[in-house]
């Protein structure tokens, strides 16, 4: 019965084995996934910056237009 308690033990050691091997893989693979979630975070913090800035441009250009529109119509006006 001792042999068949020691084969036993066998098995659990090689079970453990094994999910100590899968839980490396999850936790590397866990790692790669927060440096690319990191990366992404960054390109969208990056993409939302230049956004904000096109729309501060747009913003000025659109002003700029609505200005030359209401001297466009005063010259109108004055001819």
């Amino acid at each position: 019965m001792s042999e068949y308690k020691a084969t036993d033990v066998e098995l659990l050691k090689e079970r453990i084995s094994r999910l100590m091997a899968a839980l490396e893989e999850v936790n590397f693979e866990c790692q790669r996934l927060e440096i690319i979630n990191s990366n992404l975070d960054f390109q969208l913090k990056e993409a939302n910056r230049e956004l904000n800035q096109n729309i501060a441009v747009l913003q000025a250009l659109e002003e700029e237009n609505e200005e030359l529109k209401k001297k466009l119509q005063g010259y109108k006006n004055g001819i």
